[in-house]
């Protein structure tokens, strides 16, 4: 397995980057997260038509076009091109973001798919790395995880629920997985005991109030996603005097 290597929890991880002061998936956005001081960078993913893995939340796009269309039915140029035409945001790469945030900085990618191939996705996925560690593979779509763990076994994976805490748990024991990521709605004592007890350090999202991260943390969470990952740092370190 490709080293993931934290220091002692609670860990922060940047919700899509710093998305509460910049532009959520933009490498302002991250690279702000990493100055901020990130344990985490976390982003969302989806496989253009034409193979490419670019930084976007949602599932179609808007923005720029006539209609509605699935990211995953646009080429790379296309999407940037309407993405940026439409809302001045520039998307950026899989590729351009690695190049752009220090080797040491670990990062969750949050892989996104609809009607992608998963065998795609993987193949995409290893070019993109190309061995690089640090890296922690997250989904909802927990086949998608199976896949990863087959064609991409060096590297951690964790699936993400918000809903079904049981199910959700016993699919990050099947799958070996690193951590399991749940809606805070989920992060009941017992869940985050059980998921602790497993070995599969809980990570709750989304959470930008201070007294709300210092509670999951006294519940047994190991972690927590933040778009304000800067001020919940501080707020964390401040409690632990």
């Amino acid at each position: 397995m490709k080293i993931f290597d934290l220091p002692s929890p609670p860990w922060i991880l940047a919700h899509r980057g710093a998305s509460g002061e910049a532009p959520e998936n933009t490498l302002e956005s991250l690279l702000l997260a990493v100055e901020q001081g990130a344990d985490v960078l976390e982003l969302d993913l989806w496989l253009t038509r034409d193979g490419r893995l670019v930084a976007f939340h949602d599932a179609l796009l808007k923005a720029g076009l006539q209609r509605k269309a699935p990211v995953e039915s646009l080429t790379l140029y296309r999407f940037q091109r309407a993405l940026k035409k439409g809302s001045g945001i520039e998307a950026p790469t899989l590729h351009q973001i690695l190049e752009a945030i220090p080797d040491s900085q670990p990062v969750n990618l949050d892989i996104k798919r609809r009607s992608a191939e998963p065998h795609a996705i993987a193949k995409a996925l290893a070019t993109s790395l190309d061995g690089r560690a640090q890296v922690l593979l997250s989904s909802f779509d927990w086949p998608l995880l199976a896949e990863f763990k087959a064609h991409l076994p060096e590297y951690p994976i964790a699936p993400i629920g918000d809903r079904r805490p049981g199910a959700l748990l016993d699919a990050a024991i099947e799958l070996e997985s690193f951590s399991v990521h749940c809606h805070r709605k989920l992060a009941r004592r017992e869940f985050l005991a059980a998921a602790a007890e497993a070995g599969k350090p809980p990570l709750v999202y989304t959470v930008n109030r201070s007294f709300l991260a210092r509670n999951l943390v006294s519940r047994g969470a190991a972690g927590v996603f933040t778009d304000y990952p800067g001020r919940l740092r501080k707020s964390l370190e401040r409690s632990a005097r």
